[in-house]
């Protein structure tokens, strides 16, 4: 039986308390290998965050090397540095970052902002990341402060205005395994990705009993919206790829809360939630 819902920004969580629980025996001793991919499990947990994120990430920065070969403990220490210097540019900015490679197996970073574009934090970004990854380099200073044109895209600049869109870019962005995995001979890589602490807020908690219906009732009817959301979403993106002569590759719908039995998460549910709410304490 859930005991109580956790609502986050995008998300709602039906929590079912199972009381304290025993750590397996196999893995009371087991020790944390070295990361050589990007799991499927980490994905999920990017996708939650980037969704779920307060302020929203509106910002995008790309960080990149252009002839310096390095391992992942230098690329590593060169992002902390960055970092460090956007938080002194941007006091207060929450941030999310991937690695990647490039077909060449040098690693590059995608930072996402809770900071707005603006032209003056474009340039401070792009030289600090000059000056801490490539100094000697003219051209990783042009790339990174000055505005470039593609014929296939149009103008480009290593830091852009964003929007998320529900982290559904990011789904598609992590689709590209080549990319995620370590090259034979880089080294330490750690983790693909981290964020700022505080990102995602603390979730406001209602329980059980402070719900105007049951809360396997609520949780059934939101279940429910969730489902019929996702499937409304499938056949947009089906009648998209026909009219542009693409394959479609169908996703994989998840179980809801009310097919499961463990606790489930609903997926940019919190604003039905709210509402549905509102309307059973108005009758």
């Amino acid at each position: 039986m859930p005991t109580r819902l956790e609502v986050f920004p995008a998300d709602v969580k039906v929590v079912r308390d199972y009381g304290p629980q025993a750590q397996p025996e196999h893995l009371r001793d087991a020790r944390r290998g070295e990361i050589e991919m990007f799991s499927r499990h980490s994905a999920s947990r990017l996708t939650i965050t980037a969704r779920n994120a307060f302020p929203a990430l509106v910002s995008q920065m790309c960080l990149t090397y252009h002839e310096r070969q390095l391992s992942g403990e230098e690329a590593k220490k060169d992002l902390h540095a960055w970092l460090a210097a956007l938080r002194r540019a941007a006091p207060g900015v929450g941030y999310l970052w991937i690695l990647e490679f490039q077909t060449r197996g040098v690693p590059h970073f995608h930072v996402w902002l809770t900071a707005e574009f603006s032209e003056g934090l474009w340039k401070r970004l792009g030289r600090a990341w000059n000056r801490i990854a490539e100094p000697g380099s003219r051209q990783h200073l042009w790339w990174h402060t000055e505005e470039r044109f593609d014929p296939r895209k149009g103008i480009q600049r290593s830091f852009m205005a964003w929007d998320m869109k529900g982290a559904g870019y990011l789904r598609k962005y992590m689709s590209k395994e080549a990319q995620k995995c370590v090259p034979d001979g880089f080294g330490w890589v750690g983790r693909f990705w981290g964020c700022s602490r505080g990102l995602v807020p603390e979730p406001t908690e209602i329980d059980a009993d402070d719900l105007p219906i049951p809360i396997t009732k609520l949780t059934r009817r939101l279940s429910k919206y969730v489902e019929a959301r996702r499937k409304r979403g499938a056949a947009v993106g089906r009648k998209i790829a026909e009219e542009r002569g693409r394959d479609y590759e169908p996703l994989k719908l998840r179980p809801t809360a009310r097919a499961v039995r463990s606790s489930a998460r609903l997926n940019n549910a919190t604003a039905a939630l709210w509402k549905m709410l509102e309307k059973l304490e108005s009758v």
